[in-house]
Protein backbone atom coordinates (compact mmCIF):
# COMPACT_ATOMS: atom_id res chain seq x y z
CA UNK A 1 0.00 0.00 0.00
CA UNK A 2 1.60 3.26 -0.95
CA UNK A 3 1.75 6.55 1.02
CA UNK A 4 0.99 9.84 -0.05
CA UNK A 5 2.44 13.15 1.97
CA UNK A 6 0.26 16.23 1.21
CA UNK A 7 2.29 18.82 -0.43
CA UNK A 8 2.16 21.30 2.07
CA UNK A 9 4.09 19.09 4.15
CA UNK A 10 6.38 18.87 1.71
CA UNK A 11 7.25 22.20 1.47
CA UNK A 12 7.22 22.26 5.35
CA UNK A 13 10.18 20.32 5.33
CA UNK A 14 12.16 21.42 2.31
CA UNK A 15 11.59 25.10 4.32
CA UNK A 16 13.06 23.39 7.18
CA UNK A 17 15.85 21.77 5.62
CA UNK A 18 17.14 25.22 3.76
CA UNK A 19 16.95 27.23 7.02
CA UNK A 20 19.55 25.63 8.67
CA UNK A 21 22.14 26.25 5.64
CA UNK A 22 23.95 29.24 5.65
CA UNK A 23 23.05 31.67 3.25
CA UNK A 24 24.58 31.58 -0.56
CA UNK A 25 26.54 34.25 -2.08
CA UNK A 26 26.68 33.58 -5.52
CA UNK A 27 28.79 35.61 -7.09
CA UNK A 28 25.81 38.25 -8.85
CA UNK A 29 25.91 41.73 -9.28
CA UNK A 30 22.72 44.08 -9.38
CA UNK A 31 22.09 45.20 -12.54
CA UNK A 32 22.50 49.64 -12.38
CA UNK A 33 21.24 51.89 -14.89
CA UNK A 34 21.84 52.67 -17.97
CA UNK A 35 24.65 55.47 -18.47
CA UNK A 36 23.94 58.46 -20.14
CA UNK A 37 25.38 61.41 -22.09
CA UNK A 38 26.88 64.67 -20.97
CA UNK A 39 27.90 67.60 -23.43
CA UNK A 40 28.74 71.43 -23.29
CA UNK A 41 31.35 73.94 -23.95
CA UNK A 42 33.77 75.12 -21.72
CA UNK A 43 35.18 78.68 -21.86
CA UNK A 44 37.46 80.94 -20.61
CA UNK A 45 36.30 82.94 -17.72
CA UNK A 46 38.22 86.27 -18.51
CA UNK A 47 37.57 86.81 -22.41
CA UNK A 48 34.78 84.54 -22.60
CA UNK A 49 35.28 82.63 -25.55
CA UNK A 50 36.51 78.97 -26.09
CA UNK A 51 38.87 77.35 -23.79
CA UNK A 52 41.74 75.93 -25.99
CA UNK A 53 41.61 72.51 -28.06
CA UNK A 54 42.67 69.62 -26.05
CA UNK A 55 42.35 71.19 -22.90
CA UNK A 56 40.98 68.36 -20.61
CA UNK A 57 37.60 68.31 -18.94
CA UNK A 58 37.04 65.89 -16.23
CA UNK A 59 33.59 64.18 -14.62
CA UNK A 60 33.73 62.85 -10.94
CA UNK A 61 30.48 60.48 -11.02
CA UNK A 62 30.07 57.16 -8.51
CA UNK A 63 33.70 57.27 -7.24
CA UNK A 64 35.27 57.46 -10.58
CA UNK A 65 36.48 60.27 -12.74
CA UNK A 66 36.10 59.98 -16.52
CA UNK A 67 38.42 62.42 -19.27
CA UNK A 68 37.79 63.70 -22.14
CA UNK A 69 39.70 66.59 -24.55
CA UNK A 70 37.83 69.70 -25.53
CA UNK A 71 37.53 69.88 -29.19
CA UNK A 72 36.92 72.80 -31.59
CA UNK A 73 34.71 76.03 -30.27
CA UNK A 74 35.75 74.19 -27.13
CA UNK A 75 32.62 71.36 -27.13
CA UNK A 76 33.20 68.16 -24.76
CA UNK A 77 31.54 65.04 -25.22
CA UNK A 78 31.25 62.39 -22.58
CA UNK A 79 29.63 59.17 -23.91
CA UNK A 80 29.12 56.75 -21.18
CA UNK A 81 27.92 58.69 -17.59
CA UNK A 82 26.76 56.64 -15.05
CA UNK A 83 23.41 58.09 -14.20
CA UNK A 84 23.03 60.15 -11.20
CA UNK A 85 24.43 63.28 -9.43
CA UNK A 86 27.82 64.01 -10.98
CA UNK A 87 30.15 67.35 -10.77
CA UNK A 88 31.72 68.59 -14.00
CA UNK A 89 35.43 69.94 -13.52
CA UNK A 90 36.71 72.39 -16.26
CA UNK A 91 40.01 73.81 -16.94
CA UNK A 92 41.22 76.00 -13.58
CA UNK A 93 39.16 73.97 -11.13
CA UNK A 94 36.07 75.55 -11.69
CA UNK A 95 32.50 73.00 -10.82
CA UNK A 96 29.72 72.74 -12.21
CA UNK A 97 26.84 70.08 -10.76
CA UNK A 98 24.75 68.31 -13.17
CA UNK A 99 22.19 65.59 -12.91
CA UNK A 100 22.56 62.55 -15.77
CA UNK A 101 19.39 60.32 -16.57
CA UNK A 102 19.59 57.08 -17.37
CA UNK A 103 20.07 56.47 -21.57
CA UNK A 104 19.59 60.59 -21.59
CA UNK A 105 21.79 63.09 -23.20
CA UNK A 106 22.38 66.50 -20.70
CA UNK A 107 23.72 69.66 -21.48
CA UNK A 108 26.09 71.64 -19.47
CA UNK A 109 25.73 75.00 -19.55
CA UNK A 110 29.12 77.20 -18.56
CA UNK A 111 28.06 80.85 -17.67
CA UNK A 112 31.64 81.55 -18.74
CA UNK A 113 30.87 81.50 -22.11
CA UNK A 114 29.69 85.38 -22.59
CA UNK A 115 29.97 88.06 -25.45
CA UNK A 116 32.21 90.27 -23.02
CA UNK A 117 32.01 93.42 -25.40
CA UNK A 118 28.46 93.76 -24.09
CA UNK A 119 29.96 94.76 -20.61
CA UNK A 120 32.65 97.83 -21.23
CA UNK A 121 30.59 99.47 -24.14
CA UNK A 122 31.60 102.60 -25.73
CA UNK A 123 30.05 105.21 -27.77
CA UNK A 124 30.42 107.00 -31.01
CA UNK A 125 29.83 110.50 -31.96
CA UNK A 126 29.74 112.62 -34.79
CA UNK A 127 29.10 115.13 -37.56
CA UNK A 128 27.93 114.44 -40.95
CA UNK A 129 29.07 116.89 -43.44
CA UNK A 130 28.69 116.24 -47.51
CA UNK A 131 32.10 117.62 -48.54
CA UNK A 132 30.86 117.56 -52.18
CA UNK A 133 28.10 120.62 -51.94
CA UNK A 134 29.95 121.93 -48.40
CA UNK A 135 27.40 121.35 -46.11
CA UNK A 136 26.36 119.33 -43.23
CA UNK A 137 23.42 117.21 -43.07
CA UNK A 138 20.65 117.87 -40.77
CA UNK A 139 17.89 114.94 -40.27
CA UNK A 140 20.26 111.84 -41.26
CA UNK A 141 19.48 108.58 -40.61
CA UNK A 142 22.43 106.55 -38.88
CA UNK A 143 22.32 103.24 -38.01
CA UNK A 144 24.40 100.38 -36.76
CA UNK A 145 23.55 96.75 -37.01
CA UNK A 146 25.17 94.59 -34.69
CA UNK A 147 26.03 90.88 -34.90
CA UNK A 148 22.91 89.58 -33.61
CA UNK A 149 20.75 91.85 -35.86
CA UNK A 150 19.75 94.84 -33.51
CA UNK A 151 19.78 97.79 -34.81
CA UNK A 152 21.08 100.53 -32.92
CA UNK A 153 19.38 104.27 -34.88
CA UNK A 154 19.61 107.98 -34.18
CA UNK A 155 19.28 111.20 -36.85
CA UNK A 156 21.33 114.04 -36.87
CA UNK A 157 20.76 117.15 -35.27
CA UNK A 158 20.43 120.67 -37.14
CA UNK A 159 23.54 120.81 -37.35
CA UNK A 160 25.01 117.20 -38.50
CA UNK A 161 25.86 116.45 -35.29
CA UNK A 162 24.74 112.74 -33.49
CA UNK A 163 25.88 110.91 -30.32
CA UNK A 164 25.03 106.94 -30.24
CA UNK A 165 25.21 105.44 -26.70
CA UNK A 166 26.08 102.49 -25.28
CA UNK A 167 27.80 100.59 -27.97
CA UNK A 168 29.30 96.99 -27.63
CA UNK A 169 32.98 96.95 -28.31
CA UNK A 170 34.28 95.59 -31.92
CA UNK A 171 34.00 96.33 -35.34
CA UNK A 172 30.92 97.68 -36.80
CA UNK A 173 29.61 98.63 -39.93
CA UNK A 174 27.84 101.76 -39.61
CA UNK A 175 25.47 103.31 -42.03
CA UNK A 176 24.40 107.06 -42.99
CA UNK A 177 21.73 108.10 -44.89
CA UNK A 178 19.98 111.69 -45.65
CA UNK A 179 19.37 114.26 -48.12
CA UNK A 180 21.46 113.71 -50.85
CA UNK A 181 23.96 111.71 -49.45
CA UNK A 182 25.00 107.94 -48.63
CA UNK A 183 27.74 106.50 -46.59
CA UNK A 184 28.97 103.50 -44.96
CA UNK A 185 31.36 103.54 -42.40
CA UNK A 186 33.44 100.67 -40.83
CA UNK A 187 33.84 101.80 -37.27
CA UNK A 188 35.91 100.07 -34.64
CA UNK A 189 34.76 100.42 -31.11
CA UNK A 190 36.60 100.15 -27.73
CA UNK A 191 35.78 98.87 -23.83
CA UNK A 192 34.47 102.79 -22.71
CA UNK A 193 35.89 103.94 -25.44
CA UNK A 194 34.42 107.62 -27.06
CA UNK A 195 35.12 107.14 -30.87
CA UNK A 196 34.53 110.53 -32.58
CA UNK A 197 33.70 110.99 -36.15
CA UNK A 198 33.78 114.61 -36.83
CA UNK A 199 33.95 115.51 -40.40
CA UNK A 200 33.16 119.29 -40.04
CA UNK A 201 36.66 120.57 -41.69
CA UNK A 202 34.81 118.58 -45.30
CA UNK A 203 32.09 121.20 -44.60
CA UNK A 204 34.28 124.02 -46.33
CA UNK A 205 32.56 125.07 -49.57
CA UNK A 206 34.74 123.97 -51.97
CA UNK A 207 35.52 126.04 -55.34
CA UNK A 208 32.96 126.43 -57.85
CA UNK A 209 33.35 123.61 -60.11
CA UNK A 210 31.23 121.70 -63.00
CA UNK A 211 30.24 118.74 -61.36
CA UNK A 212 27.19 116.74 -60.71
CA UNK A 213 25.59 113.43 -59.06
CA UNK A 214 23.69 110.46 -59.69
CA UNK A 215 22.08 108.40 -57.28
CA UNK A 216 19.55 105.20 -57.90
CA UNK A 217 18.14 101.83 -56.81
CA UNK A 218 20.51 98.21 -57.77
CA UNK A 219 18.13 95.31 -57.88
CA UNK A 220 18.13 92.15 -59.70
CA UNK A 221 15.52 90.13 -61.35
CA UNK A 222 12.60 90.44 -58.66
CA UNK A 223 15.10 90.35 -56.14
CA UNK A 224 14.99 94.06 -54.55
CA UNK A 225 17.96 95.23 -53.65
CA UNK A 226 21.14 94.39 -53.75
CA UNK A 227 23.80 95.42 -51.41
CA UNK A 228 27.42 96.33 -51.39
CA UNK A 229 27.59 96.47 -55.02
CA UNK A 230 29.70 98.29 -56.24
CA UNK A 231 28.51 101.27 -58.92
CA UNK A 232 31.15 103.66 -60.87
CA UNK A 233 32.64 106.08 -63.52
CA UNK A 234 35.62 105.92 -64.96
CA UNK A 235 37.02 109.43 -66.39
CA UNK A 236 38.95 110.64 -69.45
CA UNK A 237 41.75 110.61 -67.35
CA UNK A 238 41.66 107.28 -66.17
CA UNK A 239 40.39 108.40 -62.46
CA UNK A 240 37.43 106.29 -61.25
CA UNK A 241 34.73 107.47 -59.06
CA UNK A 242 33.01 104.39 -57.46
CA UNK A 243 30.81 104.00 -54.31
CA UNK A 244 28.93 100.85 -52.83
CA UNK A 245 25.17 100.18 -52.32
CA UNK A 246 23.75 101.06 -49.27
CA UNK A 247 21.84 98.05 -46.85
CA UNK A 248 18.75 98.84 -49.17
CA UNK A 249 20.51 98.50 -52.49
CA UNK A 250 21.08 102.45 -52.65
CA UNK A 251 23.36 104.37 -54.11
CA UNK A 252 24.84 108.08 -54.20
CA UNK A 253 27.75 109.17 -56.38
CA UNK A 254 28.79 112.44 -56.22
CA UNK A 255 31.77 114.73 -57.50
CA UNK A 256 31.15 113.76 -61.03
CA UNK A 257 32.08 116.21 -63.46
CA UNK A 258 29.56 117.30 -66.41
CA UNK A 259 29.32 115.20 -69.42
CA UNK A 260 27.71 112.30 -70.38
CA UNK A 261 29.51 108.94 -68.59
CA UNK A 262 29.14 105.36 -68.88
CA UNK A 263 27.81 104.02 -65.44
CA UNK A 264 28.84 100.65 -64.45
CA UNK A 265 26.98 98.63 -61.74
CA UNK A 266 28.63 95.27 -60.69
CA UNK A 267 27.94 92.52 -57.98
CA UNK A 268 30.00 89.83 -58.57
CA UNK A 269 29.63 88.06 -61.96
CA UNK A 270 26.66 90.32 -62.54
CA UNK A 271 26.78 93.53 -64.12
CA UNK A 272 25.13 96.23 -66.21
CA UNK A 273 26.38 99.13 -67.84
CA UNK A 274 24.45 102.37 -68.87
CA UNK A 275 24.68 105.65 -70.00
CA UNK A 276 24.02 108.69 -68.01
CA UNK A 277 24.23 112.97 -68.93
CA UNK A 278 25.71 114.62 -65.75
CA UNK A 279 23.97 118.42 -65.32
CA UNK A 280 26.30 120.89 -62.88
CA UNK A 281 24.90 121.04 -59.82
CA UNK A 282 22.38 118.64 -60.27
CA UNK A 283 21.77 115.11 -59.03
CA UNK A 284 20.29 112.84 -61.78
CA UNK A 285 17.89 110.59 -60.07
CA UNK A 286 17.61 106.83 -62.15
CA UNK A 287 14.29 105.15 -62.09
CA UNK A 288 13.65 101.90 -60.64
CA UNK A 289 12.66 100.41 -63.98
CA UNK A 290 16.71 101.25 -64.48
CA UNK A 291 18.10 99.42 -61.93
CA UNK A 292 17.83 95.58 -62.46
CA UNK A 293 21.54 94.19 -62.99
CA UNK A 294 21.09 91.37 -66.05
CA UNK A 295 22.93 87.67 -65.86
CA UNK A 296 22.89 88.23 -70.15
CA UNK A 297 26.57 87.93 -70.10
CA UNK A 298 27.60 85.40 -67.58
CA UNK A 299 28.79 81.84 -68.22
CA UNK A 300 28.43 78.44 -66.41
CA UNK A 301 30.04 75.77 -65.79
CA UNK A 302 27.85 73.04 -64.17
CA UNK A 303 29.06 70.04 -62.94
CA UNK A 304 26.13 67.27 -61.90
CA UNK A 305 26.56 65.17 -58.87
CA UNK A 306 23.99 64.24 -56.37
CA UNK A 307 19.90 63.90 -58.48
CA UNK A 308 18.63 66.03 -54.69
CA UNK A 309 21.05 69.19 -55.99
CA UNK A 310 18.69 71.38 -57.63
CA UNK A 311 20.80 74.35 -57.75
CA UNK A 312 20.39 74.75 -61.24
CA UNK A 313 16.69 76.03 -60.37
CA UNK A 314 18.56 79.08 -57.98
CA UNK A 315 20.40 80.34 -60.71
CA UNK A 316 16.93 79.84 -63.08
CA UNK A 317 15.31 82.34 -60.53
CA UNK A 318 17.96 84.72 -61.39
CA UNK A 319 17.27 84.94 -65.25
CA UNK A 320 20.46 82.79 -66.02
CA UNK A 321 18.93 80.25 -69.11
CA UNK A 322 19.92 77.31 -70.11
CA UNK A 323 21.82 78.51 -73.22
CA UNK A 324 24.20 80.10 -70.58
CA UNK A 325 24.62 76.87 -69.03
CA UNK A 326 27.34 74.04 -70.15
CA UNK A 327 26.86 70.62 -68.15
CA UNK A 328 29.65 68.79 -67.47
CA UNK A 329 28.99 64.88 -65.56
CA UNK A 330 32.39 63.03 -64.00
CA UNK A 331 34.97 63.46 -66.54
CA UNK A 332 34.66 67.55 -65.74
CA UNK A 333 38.03 67.88 -64.68
CA UNK A 334 39.80 66.03 -67.90
CA UNK A 335 37.25 68.56 -69.88
CA UNK A 336 38.10 71.39 -68.55
CA UNK A 337 41.34 71.47 -66.83
CA UNK A 338 43.40 70.26 -69.19
CA UNK A 339 44.82 70.51 -72.54
CA UNK A 340 43.41 73.91 -73.97
CA UNK A 341 41.83 74.36 -70.17
CA UNK A 342 38.24 74.93 -71.43
CA UNK A 343 37.05 76.34 -67.63
CA UNK A 344 38.82 79.77 -68.62
CA UNK A 345 35.87 80.53 -71.01
CA UNK A 346 33.44 80.45 -67.69
CA UNK A 347 32.94 83.01 -65.29
CA UNK A 348 31.57 80.37 -62.71
CA UNK A 349 31.83 76.81 -61.72
CA UNK A 350 29.16 75.28 -60.11
CA UNK A 351 30.11 72.09 -58.71
CA UNK A 352 27.02 70.08 -57.36
CA UNK A 353 26.84 67.80 -54.20
CA UNK A 354 28.61 64.91 -54.81
CA UNK A 355 30.52 66.07 -57.90
CA UNK A 356 33.15 63.56 -59.00
CA UNK A 357 36.96 64.84 -58.07
CA UNK A 358 38.82 61.51 -58.93
CA UNK A 359 40.66 63.01 -62.03
CA UNK A 360 41.88 65.92 -59.51
CA UNK A 361 43.59 63.85 -56.72
CA UNK A 362 45.32 61.69 -59.34
CA UNK A 363 46.99 64.59 -61.54
CA UNK A 364 48.38 68.03 -59.15
CA UNK A 365 48.40 69.42 -62.59
CA UNK A 366 44.72 69.60 -63.02
CA UNK A 367 44.43 71.05 -58.84
CA UNK A 368 46.92 73.43 -60.09
CA UNK A 369 44.52 74.56 -63.24
CA UNK A 370 41.66 74.80 -60.55
CA UNK A 371 43.36 77.58 -58.44
CA UNK A 372 44.85 79.61 -61.69
CA UNK A 373 41.53 79.50 -63.24
CA UNK A 374 40.56 81.14 -59.57
CA UNK A 375 43.25 83.86 -59.23
CA UNK A 376 42.64 84.77 -62.69
CA UNK A 377 39.29 85.74 -61.44
CA UNK A 378 36.52 82.90 -62.23
CA UNK A 379 34.75 81.82 -58.97
CA UNK A 380 33.43 78.66 -57.69
CA UNK A 381 30.81 77.40 -55.92
CA UNK A 382 30.54 74.11 -54.09
CA UNK A 383 27.59 72.12 -52.07
CA UNK A 384 27.58 69.52 -49.26
CA UNK A 385 29.66 66.44 -50.53
CA UNK A 386 31.32 68.10 -53.42
CA UNK A 387 33.46 69.85 -49.96
CA UNK A 388 36.58 67.16 -51.40
CA UNK A 389 37.45 69.08 -54.38
CA UNK A 390 37.97 72.75 -51.50
CA UNK A 391 39.42 70.57 -49.31
CA UNK A 392 42.13 69.65 -51.85
CA UNK A 393 42.63 72.29 -53.62
CA UNK A 394 42.73 74.60 -50.24
CA UNK A 395 43.88 72.36 -47.52
CA UNK A 396 44.65 75.57 -44.95
CA UNK A 397 41.09 77.06 -45.52
CA UNK A 398 38.89 74.69 -43.77
CA UNK A 399 39.04 72.02 -41.46
CA UNK A 400 35.39 69.62 -41.83
CA UNK A 401 35.19 67.20 -40.01
CA UNK A 402 36.69 63.54 -39.56
CA UNK A 403 40.24 62.54 -40.58
CA UNK A 404 41.13 65.12 -43.33
CA UNK A 405 42.77 62.54 -45.29
CA UNK A 406 39.83 60.03 -45.43
CA UNK A 407 37.39 60.65 -48.03
CA UNK A 408 34.12 61.60 -47.40
CA UNK A 409 34.83 61.26 -43.60
CA UNK A 410 33.05 64.53 -43.13
CA UNK A 411 29.98 63.58 -44.02
CA UNK A 412 28.85 62.94 -40.43
CA UNK A 413 25.55 65.84 -40.46
CA UNK A 414 22.47 64.07 -39.08
CA UNK A 415 19.10 64.77 -40.86
CA UNK A 416 17.20 67.78 -40.04
CA UNK A 417 14.44 69.11 -41.22
CA UNK A 418 14.70 72.69 -39.76
CA UNK A 419 18.26 73.86 -38.54
CA UNK A 420 18.46 77.38 -36.80
CA UNK A 421 21.31 78.94 -38.33
CA UNK A 422 22.37 82.58 -37.64
CA UNK A 423 23.57 84.95 -39.68
CA UNK A 424 26.65 86.31 -39.00
CA UNK A 425 27.49 88.38 -42.41
CA UNK A 426 26.65 91.63 -42.15
CA UNK A 427 26.05 92.75 -45.76
CA UNK A 428 24.06 89.23 -46.06
CA UNK A 429 21.81 90.20 -42.86
CA UNK A 430 20.79 93.09 -44.25
CA UNK A 431 20.07 91.34 -47.91
CA UNK A 432 18.52 88.88 -46.24
CA UNK A 433 16.37 91.23 -43.74
CA UNK A 434 16.97 89.31 -40.45
CA UNK A 435 20.31 87.30 -38.57
CA UNK A 436 18.47 84.12 -38.42
CA UNK A 437 17.18 81.54 -41.12
CA UNK A 438 16.33 78.04 -41.41
CA UNK A 439 17.98 75.66 -43.46
CA UNK A 440 17.03 72.20 -44.36
CA UNK A 441 18.89 68.88 -44.47
CA UNK A 442 16.58 66.33 -45.71
CA UNK A 443 18.53 63.15 -46.61
CA UNK A 444 20.86 60.87 -44.40
CA UNK A 445 24.00 62.22 -44.20
CA UNK A 446 25.60 66.11 -45.16
CA UNK A 447 28.96 67.31 -44.77
CA UNK A 448 30.14 69.57 -41.32
CA UNK A 449 32.72 72.17 -41.18
CA UNK A 450 34.44 72.98 -37.62
CA UNK A 451 36.54 76.06 -38.15
CA UNK A 452 37.67 77.99 -40.80
CA UNK A 453 41.11 79.92 -41.39
CA UNK A 454 41.19 83.87 -40.42
CA UNK A 455 40.94 85.29 -43.70
CA UNK A 456 37.43 82.93 -44.80
CA UNK A 457 34.56 84.75 -44.33
CA UNK A 458 31.68 83.03 -42.65
CA UNK A 459 28.42 84.16 -43.82
CA UNK A 460 26.06 81.61 -41.22
CA UNK A 461 26.34 79.47 -38.56
CA UNK A 462 24.17 76.54 -36.52
CA UNK A 463 24.83 74.06 -33.80
CA UNK A 464 25.40 71.26 -36.31
CA UNK A 465 23.79 67.63 -35.24
CA UNK A 466 26.15 64.38 -36.04
CA UNK A 467 24.88 60.41 -36.59
CA UNK A 468 25.22 59.02 -32.90
CA UNK A 469 23.85 62.07 -30.65
CA UNK A 470 27.36 64.61 -30.63
CA UNK A 471 27.50 67.90 -31.85
CA UNK A 472 29.75 70.98 -33.24
CA UNK A 473 28.22 73.98 -32.11
CA UNK A 474 28.75 76.93 -34.17
CA UNK A 475 29.58 74.89 -37.00
CA UNK A 476 30.28 77.36 -39.81
CA UNK A 477 27.10 76.71 -42.08
CA UNK A 478 28.01 78.48 -45.92
CA UNK A 479 31.49 80.19 -46.05
CA UNK A 480 33.41 82.20 -48.72
CA UNK A 481 37.16 83.43 -49.38
CA UNK A 482 38.96 85.19 -52.26
CA UNK A 483 42.28 83.83 -53.98
CA UNK A 484 43.83 86.04 -56.39
CA UNK A 485 41.01 87.95 -58.25
CA UNK A 486 38.47 85.02 -57.70
CA UNK A 487 36.36 83.85 -55.59
CA UNK A 488 35.14 80.37 -53.88
CA UNK A 489 32.15 79.75 -52.17
CA UNK A 490 30.91 76.43 -49.97
CA UNK A 491 27.86 75.63 -48.45
CA UNK A 492 27.35 72.46 -46.62
CA UNK A 493 23.60 72.33 -48.24
CA UNK A 494 22.56 72.28 -51.11
CA UNK A 495 18.60 73.13 -52.62
CA UNK A 496 15.89 70.31 -52.72
CA UNK A 497 12.37 70.78 -53.29
CA UNK A 498 10.52 71.39 -50.27
CA UNK A 499 13.02 73.18 -48.71
CA UNK A 500 12.42 76.17 -46.17
CA UNK A 501 12.29 79.51 -48.64
CA UNK A 502 14.87 80.97 -46.16
CA UNK A 503 17.47 78.22 -47.96
CA UNK A 504 16.61 79.29 -51.57
CA UNK A 505 16.64 83.41 -50.49
CA UNK A 506 20.13 82.42 -49.07
CA UNK A 507 21.35 80.48 -52.07
CA UNK A 508 20.09 83.67 -54.69
CA UNK A 509 22.44 86.18 -52.47
CA UNK A 510 25.05 83.49 -52.64
CA UNK A 511 25.23 83.48 -56.19
CA UNK A 512 25.44 87.73 -55.96
CA UNK A 513 28.64 86.91 -54.29
CA UNK A 514 30.40 84.82 -57.43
Amino acid sequence: MSVRFPIVAAAAVATSFLAGLPACDCGTVPLGAPPGRLSGVACDVDTGEPVAVGSVIEIEADGDVLTAAVGDSGAFFFGNVPAGDVVVVLPTDRRLSARVNSDASVEVVDTACRDISLEHPGSIEGRVCNGHVGNVVAGADVVLVLPDGTQIAVVTDDDGYFTMSPVPQGNHALSIRGDGYSKTLLVEVGADEVVVLDVADACAIPAPGEIGGVRGLVCAADFGGLVDATVSITLENGDVLSVRTDNEGRFDLTGVPAGVHTLLIQKGSFRAEQTVVITAGDVLELSEDECALEPEDIRVAFVTGSTNDHMRDVLGSLGINDEQIDVFNGDWAEQLLSGDLSINGYDVLFLSCRSEEADLRSDSNKVDALRDYIAGGGSVYASDQAYGIIELAFPDKVDFEGDDTVQKAANKGARVADLDSNIVDFNMASSFGTNSATLGYPLQTWSVMRTVAADVDVYAKANAPLIGGARVNNSPQIIGFDHGAGRVIYSSFHQEPGTHPDQLRILQILMFEL
